[in-house]
C-alpha cells in the first residue's frame, strides 16, 4: 500500500524543518527538534493547550534504589473505585523525548481505555548511558505494583506500554519482573518497538527500504541512538538491550504489537510476534500499511487517530478479561 496523502504531507514538512540524529545533530539540537517536532504535530487541542481536558494529571517524584524518577500519573474521569494501570515508556532513542513531549497521546490513550497511565522520565542517554533509564522504569514499576492503590489504580491488573526505544524497555521491565514473580506484568503493548539492535541493518529487510530516511527513522538515527545509549564494553546481544535475544519467552505476558508499514523496524517487530505465538505466548501484530514510524504520536493525522482508538480498545480488553 501506498504512503497516505496526509503522512506523506507531513513527512514533506519534517524533513524540510526537523533534523534529527544521523544528520551530525548534537544531543542539544537533537532534543530540541524532537520536542519541536512532537508539540508542533500532536493534534488538535483547547484553548489551553490540552487536548482531552477532562483527564486529571499529577506530577511526583517516586524513589528508587538508587534514583529519584519523576513521572506524570493521569487519571481518567471515571467513578470506578480502582482503575487498571498502564506504566508508559516513551521513545526517542533512549535520549531524546520525556513526559511533556508525549502528553497528547498519553493524556488521549488514558482518556479512550479508561486507564491510570503513569508516564516515566527516566534518565536520557548519553548523560546517562545503560542501565540507567532502565533502571527507572523498573523501579517505577515495581512502585506501581507495590504501591499503586495509593493512586487509585488496581495493582492485580497493571500493564507496560512504550514506543521505539520506549518498547525496547517495556519489554525488558516486562520479562524481568515476571521473571522474578510471574504474571505481575498481566501485558505488554509495543507501538513499534526497537528490539534488536544486535544484527547489522541488513539483517533486516525493512530497516534497509524504509531506513535511507525519508520516513522519519533513518539507520543514521538508530545507529546515532545507539553510540548515545551505550558504553563502548557492552553487549548488544544482551537481552536487557536486544529483547530478540531473550532465549526463554515465558515470563512474557500477552502481548499486542502495534507498527507502519513503512516503519524500518516492522520486520523485527513481526519477527519477535511470530516468536511469541510459536512459544505460546498470546500476540498480536497490527500493521497499519500506509503509516510510518512514530505515526501515534502525529494526532494531526487520521491514521494516528485510528491508531489511538485501536490501542485503546487493546488495552480495555485484556483488562476487561
Amino acid at each position: 500500500m501506498k504512503i497516505d496523502q496526509q503522512t506523506a504531507s507531513l513527512l514533506n514538512q519534517i524533513n524540510r524543518h526537523v533534523a534529527g540524529p544521523g544528520e551530525d545533530a548534537t544531543i542539544t539540537a537533537a532534543r530540541l527538534g524532537a520536542a519541536a517536532l512532537f508539540s508542533g504535530f500532536s493534534g488538535e487541542t483547547n484553548q489551553a493547550g490540552e487536548i482531552y481536558p477532562e483527564c486529571q494529571i499529577e506530577d511526583r517524584i517516586i524513589d528508587g534504589e538508587d534514583c529519584h524518577v519523576p513521572v506524570r500519573i493521569y487519571h481518567p474521569a471515571i467513578e470506578d473505585k480502582t482503575i487498571p494501570i498502564v506504566l508508559f515508556f516513551h521513545g526517542g532513542g533512549w535520549s531524546l523525548g520525556d513526559v511533556a513531549s508525549y502528553d497528547n497521546l498519553v493524556r488521549s490513550l488514558c482518556c479512550l481505555s479508561g486507564t491510570i497511565y503513569i508516564s516515566v522520565d527516566y534518565r536520557l542517554a548519553p548523560e546517562h548511558k545503560y542501565p540507567a533509564g532502565l533502571r527507572d522504569c523498573v523501579a517505577v514499576s515495581r512502585w506501581a505494583l507495590a504501591c499503586g492503590a495509593t493512586v487509585g489504580g488496581d495493582v492485580s491488573r497493571v500493564a507496560v506500554m512504550g514506543d521505539s526505544a520506549g518498547g525496547n524497555l517495556a519489554i525488558v521491565v516486562a520479562h524481568q519482573i515476571n521473571s522474578q514473580k510471574k504474571h505481575q506484568i498481566k501485558g505488554q503493548f509495543l507501538l513499534y518497538p526497537v528490539i534488536d539492535i544486535s544484527h547489522a541493518h541488513e539483517f533486516y529487510r525493512s530497516r534497509m527500504t524504509s531506513g535511507n530516511g525519508e520516513y522519519l527513522l533513518s539507520r543514521d538515527g538508530i545507529d546515532a541512538a545507539i553510540e548515545w545509549y551505550l558504553s563502548p564494553g557492552d553487549d548488544r546481544s544482551d537481552p536487557a538491550i536486544s529483547p530478540a535475544m531473550q532465549e526463554d519467552l515465558s515470563p512474557t505476558p500477552p502481548t499486542v504489537i502495534v507498527i507502519g508499514g513503512y516503519d524500518p523496524l516492522l520486520d523485527e517487530a513481526r519477527q519477535y510476534h511470530n516468536r511469541l505465538t510459536s512459544s505460546g505466548i498470546a500476540s498480536i501484530f497490527k500493521c497499519y500499511d500506509s503509516a510510518i514510524h512514530a505515526f501515534l504520536s502525529f494526532g494531526v493525522l487520521d491514521i494516528s487517530r485510528t491508531g489511538r482508538r485501536y490501542v485503546a480498545q487493546q488495552v480495555h480488553r485484556l483488562f476487561s478479561k
